[in-house]
């Protein structure tokens, strides 16, 4: 429920249409990210994509923390390419996956020369020698669907992508120590609008899934037709609402990408940075609200062996709603608390957190870069007729 395994497609996608910037210094590193495109697309490859560094001190750069090679940096070249090492995080769905893709996706400091060894982007098969995945507990314990129904499926898993003098070839290069050039990468491609769409589309799909749940649920146990019951399904139907009308609004007003210099189109800015930064909270509100309609009932929740045990009588008595049979309620009760209360939903309720950003160093962003000059003129207007 995370994401699609195209997920990562959609951001090569998007690289591919803006291969004019990664080839603007060097045309090399424009022509390999379109072979590379054209790669990925003809193989119909499954792509994971590791972003951030280790959680060692945040409180300075990654080129002054004790090691160099604690963030994944550059050894070495030779004529076959770069020799890197170091770790990037975080690898999701990298035990299925064919590639790897580590562009540069952390901003770094363009007036220190010492940041220059961590401007690399590149992508590898996972295979590759001297690349290690350190993956977290597994989530899904083969249990039986009807108990897990999310985790037994879902499960993407996350890793720590570690390079030990990692040889990457030169056609697999897409930036090489040119900061300002990977700064702007990563405004215009790698973390933008291209994939912000799948974003919306998984957002409607998690939505509708839980707003069918809880409607079944309220209608099931009979507090559908309790004022704050209603008021507060009202709200996760609003919140869907408003995710779409985000997404639609985006996809409206396309524009030509990076003002006709690429190739295509791209959905408009202003109504993705907004739901990018609202949609975190949202999602928090949602899982209060399955937390509040369900309560104790997370906690009643037999598994199929019980139901099919020698308790299975008093079950169907004692766990039976006011229009389910108890198998049908526990059911449903089930994937509630797999989607919120599992090691699995916490893990969801922290990947909608975070996965797209720190929302308040995005709002900063937002603040330091959104162009005022309509609402100074607003102003400037009202006060011009007094």
């Amino acid at each position: 429920l995370g994401r699609t395994p195209d997920y990562v497609n959609i951001c090569i996608v998007a690289a591919r249409q803006m291969a004019h910037v990664y080839g603007r210094n060097d045309s090399r590193f424009g022509h390999n990210m379109i072979a590379y495109h054209e790669y990925v697309r003809e193989n119909d490859l499954c792509i994971t994509h590791t972003f951030g560094h280790p959680q060692v001190d945040r409180s300075v750069a990654v080129s002054e923390l004790a090691d160099p090679y604690i963030a994944l940096g550059i050894v070495d070249t030779s004529s076959e390419g770069v020799i890197v090492r170091g770790a990037k995080l975080l690898a999701t769905l990298a035990p299925f996956s064919d590639e790897i893709f580590a562009p540069v996706y952390r901003p770094l400091r363009e007036d220190a020369p010492e940041d220059e060894p961590y401007c690399i982007g590149f992508s590898i098969p996972v295979n590759t020698p001297g690349l290690k995945f350190m993956c977290r507990q597994a989530y899904d314990h083969g249990k039986s669907l009807y108990d897990y129904p999310l985790s037994g499926q879902f499960d993407e898993m996350d890793c720590l992508s570690t390079f030990d003098n990692v040889l990457i070839p030169w056609d697999r290069v897409f930036s090489y120590r040119d900061v300002p050039l990977g700064n702007e990468a990563v405004r215009k491609v790698t973390l933008w609008r291209g994939y912000m769409q799948q974003v919306a589309v998984k957002n409607q799909a998690k939505l509708e899934l839980i707003l069918g749940m809880l409607h079944q649920i309220s209608d099931g146990i009979g507090i559908s037709r309790f004022d704050q019951v209603r008021e507060k399904v009202s709200e996760v139907i609003d919140i869907l609402a408003t995710n779409n009308a985000f997404l639609r609004a985006a996809e409206a007003d396309a524009e030509p990408v990076d003002g006709g210099r690429g190739e295509g189109i791209w959905l408009a800015s202003e109504p993705l940075m907004a739901m990018r930064h609202w949609y975190p909270d949202a999602y928090q509100r949602v899982t209060q609200i399955i937390q509040q309609l369900c309560a104790g009932g997370l906690m009643l929740t037999p598994s199929e062996a019980d139901i099919n045990g020698p308790l299975s009588a008093d079950i169907e008595k004692f766990y039976q709603g006011a229009t389910l049979q108890a198998r049908d309620r526990i059911r449903l009760f089930r994937l509630a608390w797999d989607l919120i209360g599992t090691e699995f939903g916490s893990r969801q309720t922290l990947y909608e957190r975070y996965f797209n950003g720190d929302v308040v160093q995005l709002r900063q962003r937002r603040f330091a870069s959104y162009d005022y000059s309509r609402a100074d003129a607003a102003l400037a207007s009202f006060f011009d007729r007094m």
